[in-house]
């Protein structure tokens, strides 16, 4: 203990948690009673350790904590905040708030932490009828699961893995908003068959076991889990989903509830797939300010057009090719909002009709247009353009990129 007995009589007195760490230096300088209850852990652990190397559960938790201090000794004027889930000695998981501030105690510069527990979730997730009202309309599905049974991870009598699969199974679909309903069972989910999601268990969603034994063992360590995996829907089996999930627990330690909510990634993987692209390859074109981009996608993929009313066929086809992505830099050149932008055809990056049926019949053909000078949209003015079809495994056109600069000739002379 740095801080003199005077000061620590102070701290101690404190109800909320309190940590002080020297700021030259970053060693632990001082911690109150409540602080020790809170965390469940013996102060004397803490006597000369640097913030680093504090006995939290994990090196996140730990990075956490060294970033809220280094932000607090090197910026002052208002209190940093950091959140973690913390894994007591007894099991017992607490969501946990620190703040941060500057202050001098015996003529030297500390940092002092105040740590509380998270309540608010707690009383929120269980008690508010308001909560309940707000996830029922959200857009992402979101479903809570409660326990058959009382269980608890500190004192499970079995092996680990087989322990897992048990509460796999005792863990059954207690709350579910119509977005979930939707997303697993479609129209059937709007037309009040709650009996298909209610009670269903934990590991019933997951295409793979071994996943929902994996949350549910980072669960255990954490309290908290943001994964990526693979459920059953009535579309497919093995929907691509981010799932966020976070365990409750009772001050006894017994699992209390299970909330997860999600994300369906299928439309990116199919982005993905059309474009050949990562997102982030693709966020990097598009963010160019040198020339201009957009992507083009029909609301299906497109079949090779037979030779039969060709130009009546490529006609549909150009009107159903529309702007779903669209760089600053090519809405500049079109002098358009990109609000107008977006969600106009194909054809729509042409003069001439004859021009654009022309383009088409090139992709199907060779995938690529040659590079050509053509006039825009009012003829004002000269484009340089490229367009590049994407095709799926079937060989229908799924996408189309198109890569514009403007050649103001006038302007050059």
């Amino acid at each position: 203990m740095s801080v003199s007995q005077d000061v620590f009589s102070l701290i101690n007195a404190l109800p909320e948690a309190v940590l002080v760490i020297e700021r030259k230096g970053g060693k632990f300088a001082g911690a109150n009673a409540a602080f020790s209850e809170l965390m469940g852990l013996n102060n004397d652990a803490f006597i000369g350790v640097q913030i680093f190397d504090l006995p939290f559960s994990t090196k996140q938790i730990k990075r956490g904590m060294l970033r809220l201090f280094v932000e607090v000794s090197r910026y002052s004027g208002r209190d940093k905040v950091y959140s973690f889930s913390h894994v007591c000695p007894n099991g017992i998981i607490k969501n946990i708030s620190a703040s941060a501030r500057k202050a001098v105690l015996d003529e030297r510069e500390h940092v002092i932490f105040e740590l509380k527990a998270d309540r608010s979730e707690d009383s929120l997730l269980e008690n508010s009828d308001s909560w309940k009202y707000y996830m029922k309309l959200a857009c992402e599905p979101y479903i809570e699961f409660r326990p058959v049974v009382p269980i608890s991870f500190a004192t499970y009598p079995y092996d680990r893995l087989e322990f897992l699969q048990m509460l796999g199974g005792t863990l059954r679909v207690k709350f579910f908003n119509s977005a979930a309903a939707e997303f697993y069972y479609g129209n059937k989910g709007n037309n009040g068959n709650r009996e298909l999601l209610e009670g269903r268990t934990f590991l019933s969603f997951f295409t793979k076991e071994n996943d929902a034994i994996g949350f549910l063992d980072m669960l255990s360590a954490v309290g908290h889990i943001r994964g990526v995996t693979d459920v059953n829907t009535y579309r497919a089996l093995g929907v691509h989903v981010e799932m966020n999930c976070m365990i409750k627990f009772s001050d006894e330690g017994d699992i209390m509830g299970l909330y997860c909510a999600q994300r369906d990634l299928s439309e990116l993987d199919r982005y993905k797939a059309i474009s050949g692209y990562s997102r982030a390859e693709m966020d990097f074109m598009f963010n160019q300010p040198f020339i201009g981009f957009a992507f083009l996608t029909p609301p299906k993929p497109l079949e090779r057009p037979t030779t039969e009313n060709l130009d009546a066929k490529l006609d549909e086809m150009l009107n159903q090719i529309k702007v779903a992505r669209a760089n600053e830099t090519i809405v500049d050149i079109y002098g358009l909002d990109k609000s107008k932008f977006i969600m106009k055809s194909m054809q729509a990056f042409f003069h001439d009709e004859k021009m654009a049926r022309q383009a088409l019949k090139e992709l199907f053909i060779m995938r690529e247009t040659s590079a050509e000078r053509h006039y825009a949209p009012g003829g004002d003015f000269k484009l340089s353009s490229i367009f590049r079809a994407v095709f799926d495994n079937a060989d229908r056109l799924s996408g189309v990129f198109v890569v514009t600069s403007k050649h103001d000739y006038e302007r050059r002379r």
